[in-house]
């Protein structure tokens, strides 16, 4: 079975032993003291062992068990080893033992990454069986490789079967009675074998280093100049069993059995074999019994040979140990292994004499919530759990030394992160660090020793998540933080990472609202995915490309101070950290809401659940978490800052004619440039009730107007309704002039809007607004946010009081244009103008002594200072009139040729579709007004119209069929007909009834002229709020309802305007039978009923007459009556 040339080695290397037993120096000590250390002199001195002269390798020699160990030794160059040490104790496994060892261990492949089988190749133990030699030419023939390349390969594999046959090796021999159970020493001994780990084949020096020969080369290895250790469990023992073990771990399981020493060549006479033969001192009682135990173990003269029915495998690192330890398996999920980051050491596989106090499952649930352990196990936790487990690693016990338990008795010593340990030790197997026992002592690893603990060993104070930014990433917000330092916002917002401390700044209060993960996949919204950051370490990357709409984004997911929910109410403007120059440098505000429920059932912030709160439209995700001096909200979606004016305006639908005017009047890129503005945008239906004066205003000749009543609706600074103060206060507009906002106070209290009472060339006095509006204007929706301000939502079109809209300009907004050409062929210009008669136009319109007077009061009413509140509205506002105005297709069908030739005919038709203000009439019935319309105008209208309503007009101080009365139609419209007008009226060319009434159309209210005859200094006295303090006997309530009933008279507003019509109302004329035939049909009636008495007298007469004559006539008795 034995080639020549190994059996020549093997007897050499015997004899070499036999010839050279030496006594070591210093130097070649034991690496450890052992009271069971046994010697060659042990037989002088009472030791009870008589010992022949054999040899280790003669002892395996003569087993049949042992070829495959010899064979292993001499590949491994051990014989000469094992001949040069004085006192060694081998354990040889058995045949069997390796060929079960190398068929659980052979690889698939040539890689081999682990030491203890790193020299065992894809042939298993065949192919060292065989010579060098012979393995060398066979790799070279199987392979693409030359001869040095192999052998360099050999070589390494010849180092690794060394390093696994040192660790069956002790370089002192154990006594008998280290394999003997006693009742006072403990059963289960740690023992120091010759193997010093290393993380590689060192370097061969040029020369053999001094020392002994079993040290490793190139330095002490991974151990701290300490051979590795294993654990024997004596014969008969509670670990070591019927036969004794030997390597096993820490809690007595598993390890190597020895050997029956069945297999020992006993009747071979040459060479003679030794026996060991034990004195009855030693073992007493039992002798036979234990020479039956010992039978697998024979002592020589240079040692003992130890027979197991294994292979003992060599302690894993401390990296492999964790990987695969149970109690270890957390700890296992949050460690990377590949980059170790600070304080701990570099590697936990290869850095030298480690002690590892390392913290159980058990010991993460006690010390961490489930946030906490979700950042620690997230993709940003290295971090934190450097902090935590730097307080259990030393990197060296005293001077390079590995802290197993009986090392450490009564000792301080420093971890890696500076923080101190006592640690207190009875012995092998019992510890204590800081008042906490450990669960596992004495895990051997090759690089050092891992003790399991229950409890984390950390600083006091000791805060894991001691920056918003650690939290953030515990609550899955990784991509929220990799944002924040990618716009170089984290130092200043979440705080570094790198640090035990919260930055500490000038207002380092913060109310973070972070999306998850998940939410920021919508991020290509913003221009691109960004990358997540891998180094929680160091300074922030540079920013992206695009890093201010970035940083944007980001600072308005962030509030100054710390806002609890408590603190939170509905409808809030919350100011973020979001500062633009759109907002004048202000900060953008964040809107709130919080479910009514919500606000009445809440007693503490803790309270709070899902989608209680919402920020920007983002529900608040579970209860918010408080970090230091900061608090966090997860919100379901990404906050987008607001858009500019018109995109926030476009996606609100009432307010889309507002946008068309802006882009009319060609306002579209100032308003978006405009900062820090606020804009009061009526809707729709506010710009539909300006009828015809929002036509004009859309004509290319309406423009300046537009221009000006659109930036009268914009107000230089941002106002957000919570802040506005209760009372009055005036704004300054964009168009030049002011507003006046008034908050009313209560629970409800509402904001209106309206026009000022002074206004440079408008006086209307002292309450009054000058733009004679019937009632303020109220704010429908309130703060839409915009990048330049906000949005307030109003329910009508605030007119400033300096444009001046006219008769004239609603009739052109109408595009109907024959009225107006026919009032001004008729000397009625002033009428559509809005100004003052001359004495000839009134002389050419007939309207002498019929229209007051207004000249005189110009002057003689100048100087009253007195208040308006008991003066007539005929005082302050000049004449105004409502024209009735027939579309030109009304025209059409009428004779205009016979009007435009007859002008008192033309004057008589325009006068019946004129209303004056009913203050301006002499009536022909001595002054006697007609009764008041009892609701003011209503939406836009000029005029009062309801059901059987009636009004005067220009002609009803000439005709008695001058008025006009109005009739609803029950769909919301209403017809106007001559009052008093009977029959059908006249009929067109084709046979339509024109004249007698006519269908209400379009409307449009023309602007209030106010009378210059107040005199007070507007510099001085512009804005007269004090009102309220000559009136302090009268509520509010009725102060608004006097103010608004001076604004419309007798059913017309201040300014009078237009009403379109279908038809034309032609004066009616009544025919001879209206005029006459009441006394015709009367008189004939009276002559018929005179002609039936007489007839009736006369009959009644000649009856009677009769009657008479026959009563003259008597007959005599007997004579009969004919």
């Amino acid at each position: 079975m034995w080639s020549s040339r190994l059996l020549i080695s093997v007897l050499v290397a015997a004899r070499l032993g036999l010839s050279q037993q030496l006594a070591f120096t210093g130097n070649s000590a034991p690496q450890q003291d052992n009271d069971h250390a046994y010697g060659a002199g042990a037989a002088e001195d009472g030791g009870g062992i008589s010992v022949n002269a054999e040899t280790i390798v003669s002892a395996l020699t003569a087993s049949t068990q042992h070829t495959i160990t010899l064979h292993l030794l001499q590949r491994a160059k051990c014989i000469p080893l094992l001949a040069h040490i004085g006192n060694a104790t081998i354990f040889a496994p058995t045949d069997r033992a390796w060929t079960d060892w190398a068929d659980k261990h052979r690889p698939e492949s040539e890689v081999r990454n682990e030491l203890s089988s790193g020299w065992l190749g894809q042939g298993g133990l065949q192919d060292w069986l065989k010579s060098e030699d012979e393995v060398l030419d066979m790799r070279i023939s199987n392979t693409n490789h030359d001869e040095e390349w192999e052998r360099n390969m050999m070589d390494n594999q010849n180092w690794a079967l060394r390093q696994h046959l040192l660790y069956h090796m002790f370089n002192y021999t154990l006594h008998p009675t280290a394999f003997i159970p006693s009742e006072t020493t403990p059963n289960t001994t740690i023992e120091t074998t010759l193997l010093f780990p290393l993380a590689e084949e060192p370097q061969l020096p040029p020369t053999p280093e001094p020392g002994p020969p079993w040290l490793p080369r190139g330095g002490e290895g991974l151990l701290g100049g300490h051979g590795q250790r294993i654990r024997l469990a004596k014969i008969g023992s509670e670990h070591g069993g019927e036969r004794g073990k030997i390597g096993l771990e820490w809690n007595g399981d598993n390890g190597v059995t020895f050997w029956d020493g069945k297999g020992w060549e006993d009747d071979t006479p040459r060479p003679k074999p030794n026996k060991t033969e034990l004195a009855d001192s030693n073992i007493g009682k039992g002798k036979d019994e234990n020479k039956e135990k010992f039978k697998g173990i024979r002592w020589t003269r240079n040692g003992a040979v130890v027979g197991i029915n294994g292979v003992l495998d060599m302690p894993r690192s401390i990296e492999d140990i964790i990987r695969t330890h149970p109690s270890l398996k957390y700890l296992s999920h949050l460690l990377t292994f590949n980059n170790l980051p600070g304080p701990l050491p570099d590697s936990l596989a290869t850095s030298p004499h480690l002690t590892f106090f390392a913290p159980s499952h058990e010991a993460f649930s006690a010390a961490f919530d489930d946030i906490e352990k979700g950042y620690l196990a997230g993709p940003y936790g290295e971090e934190g759990t450097a902090r935590v487990l730097a307080g259990a690693v030393v990197l060296g016990v005293g001077k390079d030394c590995v802290g197993w338990s009986d090392a450490l008795v009564n000792k301080t010593i420093e971890a890696s992160s500076g923080l101190n340990l006592t640690v207190q030790s009875s012995g092998q197997g019992d510890l204590t660090i800081n008042g906490t026992d450990a669960e596992v002592v004495d895990i051997f690893a090759s690089n050092g020793v891992i003790h399991i603990m229950p409890n984390l060993l950390l600083p006091e104070n000791f805060s894991l998540l001691n920056s918003a930014e650690k939290m953030l990433l515990s609550l899955n917000a990784t991509r929220f933080v990799s944002l924040l330092r990618s716009a170089n916002l984290s130092d200043t917002y979440i705080g570094s990472s790198g640090t035990d401390n919260h930055r500490r700044g000038k207002e380092d209060e913060w109310t973070i609202l972070a999306p998850t993960d998940d939410v920021l996949d919508m991020m290509d919204k913003w221009g691109g995915n960004v990358e997540l950051l891998t180094d929680m370490e160091g300074t922030a990357k540079q920013p992206i490309k695009d890093a201010a709409p970035l940083a944007a984004l980001l600072q308005y997911h962030i509030l100054p101070g710390r806002l609890l929910p408590s603190d939170i109410k509905d409808g809030m403007l919350l100011g973020t950290e979001l500062q633009t120059s759109l907002l004048g440098g202000g900060r953008q505000r964040l809107r709130v809401d919080v479910p009514e429920r919500f606000e009445k059932d809440r007693n503490d912030w803790e309270t709070i659940g899902e989608g209680e709160i919402r920020f920007g439209g983002a529900t608040v995700l579970g209860k918010p978490v408080k970090i230091g001096k900061s608090i966090i909200y997860l919100i379901s979606s990404l906050l987008s800052p607001p858009d500019d004016v018109l995109q926030t305006a476009v996606s609100d639908l009432q307010l889309s004619t507002f946008i068309a005017a802006i882009y009319a009047a060609e306002l579209d890129k100032s308003v978006k440039r405009s900062p820090a503005t606020t804009y009061f945008m009526p809707r729709n239906r506010a710009f539909n009730q300006l009828g015809l004066a929002m036509q004009y205003l859309l004509l290319p000749e309406g423009k300046d107007e537009l221009r000006k009543v659109l930036k009268y609706h914009s107000v230089n600074g941002v106002i957000y309704s919570p802040e506005v103060e209760y009372g009055k206060k005036v704004y300054t507009t964009l168009e030049g002039g002011v507003i006046v906002l008034d908050r009313t106070k209560g629970k409800n209290g509402s904001i209106t809007l309206s026009s000022p009472t002074k206004w440079e060339g408008f006086d209307s006095g002292e309450s009054l607004p000058a733009n004679g509006e019937l009632r303020s204007t109220k704010i429908w929706h309130s703060d839409a946010l915009t990048n330049t301000g906000v949005i307030h939502t109003i329910d009508t079109v605030i007119m400033p009081a300096d444009v001046k809209i006219t008769n004239a300009k609603l009739i052109r907004g109408s595009k109907q244009s024959t009225m107006g050409d026919l009032m001004m062929r008729a000397g009625l210009s002033w009428i559509l103008e809005g100004r003052e008669p001359t004495k000839k136009e009134v002389s050419a319109a007939e309207l002498q002594g019929r229209i007051a007077s207004i000249h005189s009061q110009d002057d003689n009413d100048g100087d009253n200072d007195e208040g308006d509140e008991d003066r007539n509205i005929e005082e302050l506002a000049m004449p105004s009139y409502t024209v009735l105005v027939p579309s030109d297709k009304a025209f059409s069908r009428l004779n205009l040729t016979h009007y435009l030739n007859d002008k008192e005919a033309l004057l008589n038709l325009l006068k019946l579709h004129i209303i004056p203000s009913t203050s301006t009439i002499l009536s022909q019935e001595g002054g006697k007004k007609l009764q008041q319309p009892i609701k003011p105008p209503q939406d836009g209208k000029p005029i009062s119209l309801d059901d059987d309503l009636i009004y005067e007009t220009l002609l009803s101080t000439k005709s008695k069929f001058g008025k006009l009365a109005f009739r609803a139609t029950g769909d919301n419209s209403f017809i106007v007909g001559i009052k008093g007008a009977r029959g059908g009226g006249l009929k067109d060319n084709k046979g339509l009834e024109i004249g007698n009434s006519a269908r209400i159309g379009q409307s449009g209210r023309s602007t209030v002229r106010w009378k210059k005859n107040y005199k007070k200094d507007l510099a001085s006295h512009p804005f007269d709020f004090d009102m309220a303090k000559k009136r302090k006997d009268k509520k509010i309530e009725d102060e608004d309802k006097e103010q608004f009933d001076k604004l419309w008279k007798d059913g017309m507003t201040l300014g009078g305007g237009v009403l379109m019509i279908d038809n034309v109302l032609i004066p009616y004329q009544p025919s001879w039978f209206s005029r006459w035939g009441w006394l015709v049909i009367t008189l004939s009636g009276i002559g018929l009923l005179l002609i039936i008495t007489a007839i009736s007298v006369g009959w009644w007469w000649m009856k009677r007459g009769k009657e008479e004559d026959e009563n003259q006539y008597e007959p005599l008795e007997g004579e009969e009556e004919e």
